[in-house]
């Protein structure tokens, strides 16, 4: 295992890992699941709490609408999947604030490789307001096995934060679901 943190700039900074080895982290609390819905579990692993704040995309206030959780690298079908890989560029570059991040499964099992690509971009507008772009990638080496999802949010604040409005519009791709999975959010306050 290799891990290394390199500050590119002032405000960028790369993080690199290798034979990454997730075995230090606190299992999970058990849980018996009656609905239809999947659990959602909080994200434990180092790599991926660093700068979170950087691949956050939600209307202000509404988690409901996660487009990228980072549980889902590094697991299929309930499974652990060791990881061979990844880099993480975060911070700031001029006005924009970037969280780009690349990890690459191995495969084990019947369980293909699997990239898993993150692009988010944002810029603060107005004061204490802000717009953005994401983009999400998730490829394996089988064809036609990928899922894709990207989005523009926009977040506006006034008066002291005392008026809030938020909107996003997000779409997945997926082969043999095209155009169906839209997610459009806002909200006011």
């Amino acid at each position: 295992m290799v891990d290394v943190k390199y500050g590119l700039t002032s405000g960028l900074t790369l993080d690199l890992t290798v034979n990454t080895d997730f075995s230090q982290v606190e299992a999970d609390t058990q849980q018996v699941n009656l609905t239809r819905f999947a659990l959602f579990f909080p994200e434990k692993r180092d790599f991926f709490l660093e700068n979170t704040g950087n691949f956050r995309f939600e209307a202000a206030g509404n988690n409901q609408a996660l487009l990228f959780h980072s549980r889902r690298i590094g697991l299929a079908r309930g499974l652990p999947v060791p990881l061979l890989g990844g880099a993480r560029l975060t911070g700031r570059a001029g006005p924009y604030y970037l969280g780009l991040m690349n990890i690459q499964t191995r495969s084990d099992r019947d369980i293909p490789a699997n990239n898993f690509s993150i692009v988010r971009v944002r810029r603060n507008i107005l004061g204490n307001s802000d717009i953005g772009a994401i983009f999400l990638n998730r490829q394996s080496r089988l064809p036609e096995d990928y899922n894709r999802s990207y989005g523009a949010d926009v977040n506006f604040l006034f008066f002291d934060q005392r008026l809030s409005a938020s909107a996003m519009l997000a779409r997945t791709q997926t082969p043999g679901r095209e155009g169906r999975d839209w997610l459009k959010s806002a909200e006011a306050q």
